[in-house]
């Protein structure tokens, strides 16, 4: 009976660690997926510029002399 018993807890001891090892691994497997799947849109603002300023900045800045309109960038690398 004392076998039995111990048998019985051991059995309960060890599906306790392997449910708890099964949760901790798939915490580590989410976070390792979470890592390979960013994307440049995790760390990424959007800014709205009018059009008015757009134009203001594309004639006073990358359009001035020795600017990078005649370094051949384009505006919206230089806009960046």
């Amino acid at each position: 009976m004392a076998l039995t018993v111990a048998i019985c807890v051991l059995i309960a001891y060890l599906f306790t660690i392997m449910l708890r090892h099964l949760y901790q691994g798939g915490k580590v497997q989410q976070l390792e997926w979470d890592m390979s799947t960013i994307t440049a849109g995790d760390y990424t603002v959007e800014f709205k510029i009018g059009a008015d300023n757009y134009r203001q900045w594309y004639n006073n800045e990358y359009r001035k002399p020795n600017g990078d309109f005649e370094h051949d960038v384009s505006p919206a690398l230089s806009l960046k």
